[in-house]
C-alpha cells in the first residue's frame, strides 16, 4: 500500500494541478482563481436554481428523493464515459509506461496507483455535478449533520464503480486487438463515439422533456400509487445509484448506514476484480504502445520538391501549427473539430422539440420587428464571440508546445512572427464556427443578404478580438509540463480566461444595445468601430511586449 501512495503520489507531480503556475507568480495564481470564480459560480448558481424548483415539484408527491437518484445515476454515466478517454490517457498513452514497466514493481502498485490518478480526475467532474446537488437537497429538505457526512463518503464513493466498468471496457478492448499500432486513430474514433453517446442521451432527454404524451398528471398519478417509483425508475441508468441515493434519502437511521455499507461493498468488490482482471489483462495490452505504423513508399522527385517547396517563414510556421492540430488527436478533438461540431451540436436542443417549428415561427417574427434588429445583431454578434472563446486554439498555442517550446528560440525568425502565426489557425477555425453558425440561422430564419453582411462585418473584429486575449493568456500562463497532449488542452484552465472574457463583453454589447435602442447598421457600426480600435490595442502590446514575454518563458 506504501508504494502504491509514493508512486500516486509521483505520477500527480508530474501531472501538475492546472491551475499551479511558476513560483514567485502569486498574482498570477490570484487571477487565474478569480476567473475560475467567474466562470464556475454562474454554472453553479443556475444548477442550484434548477435543483431547487425540482425539489419543490416532486416535494408535492413525495418523491423529492428521485433528485438524488437521477442525480448520482447521470454523474456515474458522465464519468464512464470520461473515464474512458481518462483510462486510455492514464494507463496506455501516458509516457511513463515504458519507464514504469521495467521498474521492480508489483503489478497491483502500478494499477493501483494509475488507478488513482484517473480517480482524481474523476473527482473533479463528480464535484462540478454533485456538490450543487447534495447541498441543495440539504438546504431544501433541513437535513442535519448526518446527511452532509454521508454525503461526503457517497461522493467519495460514487466514482469508483464507474470507473472500475470503464478501466475493464478498455483493458478488454486493447487486449485482444491490434489497436495499439493504431492509438493515434483509435483516439479520435474514440473521442468521436464518446460524443455521439452524449450527443445521443442529450436528444433523447430533449425529446422526451419537450413531448406531449405523457402530462403531469399522469405522471403524478403513476408516482401516487408507486412509492418511490420515480427513484427506482431514474436509476436504472447506472447500477449501485438506487444504493447510494437512499443512504442519502434516509439518513439518520440504521437503514442509511446499510445502504452505504452495501454500496461501500459493490465499490471494493469492483476494484477488486480490477485489480485481478488488470494483472492479466492490462500489461499484455500496453506491451509495445509506444510503436506505430508508417507507410513505407518511395518518395519521387516531384513529390520531394512539393514536399520541401520554399515559403515565406510566418506561412511555414503558421502551417506547421495547422496540421499538428489535425494529426494530433488530443488536439484534433478539443481544438479543431469542436470548432465544426459546437455550431451543429447547438442545433441538437431546436430540433429535438417537437414544437420546434412553432419556436422557429416565434423567431422569425421576433426578428421582423423593426425596433428589434440592433438587438439580434448584437445577439449574432455575441453567440460568434462566445463561440471563438470556445475554441481553445489559440489559448493553448503555446501550451501545446510542451517541453519542446525551446526550439522556437533556435529558429531564425522573429518572436513577433512566430506569435502572429499562432494566431492564424485560431482565427481560422473561429470564422469557421461563424460562418457554420450563421448558415444555420440563414437556413432556418431565412435571413436577409444586408442582415448577414453586418453580421459578418461585426463579427469579425470579434473574434479577432477573442483570439488576441487567447494568446495574451497564453503567454502569461503557459502549461508547458504535461506527459500526454490531452493535459494541454484538457487539463488546462487557460481557456476560461477568453471564456469569461467573451460572456462579459458579449453581455456588455447586447445589454448597450437594448438601453440605447440603435438601429440594425448603427448596432453594426458601432460594433465595428469599438472592437477595432480594441484590437488595435492588442495588436500593439502583442508585436512590443509579446517577444519579451516569450523570451522569459522556459521550456
Amino acid at each position: 500500500m506504501n508504494k502504491v501512495l509514493i508512486l500516486t503520489k509521483m505520477m500527480m507531480k508530474n501531472a501538475e494541478p492546472a491551475w499551479r503556475v511558476e513560483k514567485g507568480s502569486g498574482w498570477k495564481t490570484a487571477l487565474l482563481l478569480i476567473v475560475i470564480a467567474l466562470g464556475v459560480l454562474p454554472m453553479i448558481g443556475s444548477a442550484v436554481l434548477v435543483i431547487s424548483e425540482l425539489y419543490d415539484g416532486l416535494a408535492l408527491i413525495g418523491q423529492q428523493g428521485a433528485i438524488l437518484g437521477f442525480g448520482v445515476a447521470m454523474t456515474s454515466l458522465v464519468i464512464f464515459l470520461f473515464g474512458i478517454l481518462y483510462i486510455l490517457s492514464v494507463f496506455y498513452y501516458s509516457k511513463d509506461v515504458e519507464h514504469l514497466l521495467p521498474m521492480p514493481l508489483a503489478p497491483g502498485h502500478i494499477l493501483g496507483a494509475k488507478f488513482t490518478l484517473a480517480l482524481v480526475y474523476e473527482y473533479y467532474t463528480a464535484v462540478v455535478f454533485l456538490g450543487p446537488l447534495f447541498i441543495t437537497y440539504g438546504v431544501k429538505s433541513g437535513a442535519g449533520i448526518m446527511y452532509y457526512l454521508l454525503a461526503i463518503l457517497v461522493f467519495l464513493i460514487v466514482p469508483v464503480l464507474p470507473l472500475v466498468l470503464a478501466a475493464l471496457v478498455v483493458m478488454l478492448f486493447m487486449r485482444f486487438t491490434n489497436v495499439k499500432k493504431y492509438k493515434e486513430r483509435f483516439r479520435i474514433i474514440g473521442g468521436l463515439i464518446g460524443l455521439g453517446i452524449v450527443v445521443g442521451f442529450q436528444a433523447l432527454f430533449q425529446r422526451q422533456s419537450s413531448g406531449s404524451e405523457f402530462g403531469i398528471e399522469q405522471i403524478q398519478q403513476m408516482l401516487l400509487t408507486q412509492e418511490n417509483g420515480l427513484l427506482g425508475f431514474v436509476t436504472q441508468l447506472f447500477p449501485g445509484s438506487n444504493l447510494a441515493a437512499l443512504a442519502l434519502i434516509d439518513s439518520g437511521t440504521w437503514g442509511s448506514l446499510g445502504y452505504l455499507f452495501a454500496f461501500l461493498l459493490v465499490a471494493i468488490t469492483g476494484i477488486a476484480a480490477f485489480l485481478y482482471a488488470g494483472t492479466y489483462l492490462y500489461f499484455s495490452g500496453v506491451m509495445g504502445m509506444s510503436e506505430s505504423v508508417a507507410k513505407r513508399k518511395e518518395v519521387v522527385d516531384t513529390a520531394f520538391a512539393k514536399l520541401v517547396q520554399k515559403r515565406p517563414a510566418m506561412l511555414a510556421y503558421a502551417l506547421k501549427e495547422w496540421r499538428m492540430l489535425w494529426r494530433t488527436p488530443a488536439f484534433l478533438m478539443n481544438c479543431t473539430l469542436s470548432s465544426i461540431l459546437i455550431p451543429i451540436l447547438m442545433l441538437i436542443p431546436l430540433l429535438s422539440r417537437r414544437d420546434s417549428g412553432e419556436m422557429i415561427s416565434f423567431i422569425q417574427t421576433v426578428m421582423q420587428k423593426g425596433s428589434a434588429a440592433g438587438m439580434v445583431i448584437t445577439i449574432a454578434f455575441a453567440a460568434f464571440l462566445i463561440m471563438g472563446a470556445m475554441n481553445s486554439t489559440s489559448v493553448t498555442a503555446i501550451s501545446r508546445e510542451g517541453q519542446g517550446f525551446f526550439t522556437n528560440k533556435l529558429l531564425p525568425m522573429p518572436y513577433r512572427d512566430i506569435l502572429l502565426a499562432k494566431l492564424f489557425p485560431g482565427l481560422v477555425l473561429s470564422a469557421v464556427s461563424m460562418l457554420l453558425l450563421l448558415a444555420e440561422a440563414v437556413w432556418f430564419l431565412q435571413l436577409s443578404p444586408g442582415f448577414i453582411i453586418l453580421a459578418i462585418a461585426s463579427g469579425i473584429p470579434g473574434l479577432i478580438f477573442i483570439n488576441m486575449v487567447g494568446i495574451l493568456v497564453d503567454l502569461q500562463l503557459p502549461k508547458l509540463r504535461w506527459s500526454s497532449e490531452q493535459e494541454a488542452v484538457k487539463q488546462n484552465l487557460n481557456p476560461l480566461f477568453p471564456l469569461v472574457i467573451g460572456l462579459m463583453a458579449g453581455g456588455l454589447v447586447v445589454l448597450a444595445s437594448f438601453s440605447l435602442g440603435t438601429s440594425m447598421l448603427g448596432t453594426a457600426l458601432g460594433i465595428i468601430v469599438l472592437f477595432t480600435l480594441i484590437n488595435i490595442f492588442l495588436y500593439r502590446l502583442l508585436v512590443t511586449k509579446g517577444p519579451g514575454w516569450l523570451e522569459q518563458i522556459e521550456g
